[in-house]
């Protein structure tokens, strides 16, 4: 196991019954309820992008193109943010989400950029809670793959562990109108007035030292608009095995998740991880986020 540190403007309908949340990686909408991007107009490229350019600069990512694509059906788009020690080529191993996923969907493993330290960030020093430096790398990425593929863009899905669930959670808050739903794995969040609501699934284990369970809690009450939101009734559910909370039952339902995996499987101590379990949890919990 590696280790890390740590647009939507159709009408969002939440598939009924937790049934359809623990259907495990199908990414399935009815292609009449897409929102298709330009690129569905156009020939695909011979070789997926490996480069985005954000402000003249040259940003790695990896782009895992669905077999078999052609244009002319929309397909979901899914971004995979990293931690602060392993960078996109370990994390798309571990993460594993393609392996989850049945209906064909568009992969985007972005890198982020070194801290002169020999880890990795989503951020300046001195950026604004609101507009950290990495929110222009997710619009240059969704604005370049819809131009050249056929993307759903109301199925769009951020997803990040440890300093890449800080980024996940603070980006879905701050790009509110562009992503439809969010899942991350211990993280905190950089908080900012959101611009809209997005259904949310926060994994964290209460044992985790390196991302408090505090600094989960303050992610989830930040997404759901205030603490006192997360003091109101909730419905239990139990999703893939992971105990959780389900906040609000309209188009943004935030699952709030605790688990207690916190030994590696090599018998290490690390609450820290990635849970076994965890990719399929999020891939049904995106399905069952299809309009």
């Amino acid at each position: 196991m590696a280790e890390a540190y740590g647009s939507r403007t159709l009408t969002h309908r939440l598939l009924p019954g937790i049934a359809a949340v623990c259907v495990a990686g199908l990414l399935t909408a009815d292609v009449a309820a897409a929102q298709p991007s330009p690129g569905c107009n156009l020939p695909p490229p011979a070789r997926p992008p490996e480069v985005f350019r954000v402000a003249g600069v040259a940003r790695q990512a990896i782009v895992s193109v669905p077999a078999g694509y052609r244009p002319g059906r929309p397909r979901p788009l899914v971004l995979a943010f990293h931690g602060r020690t392993n960078d996109n080529a370990e994390v798309r191993r571990y993460f594993d989400l393609e392996e989850a996923a049945e209906e064909p969907a568009f992969f985007v493993y972005p890198a982020g950029l070194p801290d002169g330290g020999g880890r990795f960030t989503w951020s300046d020093p001195a950026d604004p809670a609101g507009a950290l430096r990495d929110y222009a790398l997710f619009d240059a990425i969704l604005d370049g793959m819809a131009a050249t593929y056929c993307i759903d863009l109301d199925r769009v899905f951020v997803v990040g562990h440890s300093l890449g669930a800080t980024f996940a959670n603070s980006l879905a808050c701050a790009r509110g109108e562009r992503v439809r739903a969010l899942a991350s794995v211990a993280g905190g969040i950089t908080p900012s007035a959101c611009s809209g609501e997005v259904a949310a699934l926060l994994l964290h284990n209460p044992q985790d030292r390196l991302v408090p369970l505090g600094e989960g809690e303050r992610a989830r009450d930040v997404l759901l608009g205030g603490p006192g939101r997360a003091r109101e009734p909730a419905v239990e559910r139990d999703l893939g095995g992971f105990a959780c909370r389900r906040y609000g039952l309209g188009e943004a339902p935030l699952l709030w998740c605790l688990h207690a995996q916190s030994m590696t499987s090599r018998g290490r101590f690390y609450p820290h991880r990635w849970p076994e379990g965890a990719a399929e949890a999020i891939m049904g919990f995106f399905a069952a986020q299809a309009g």
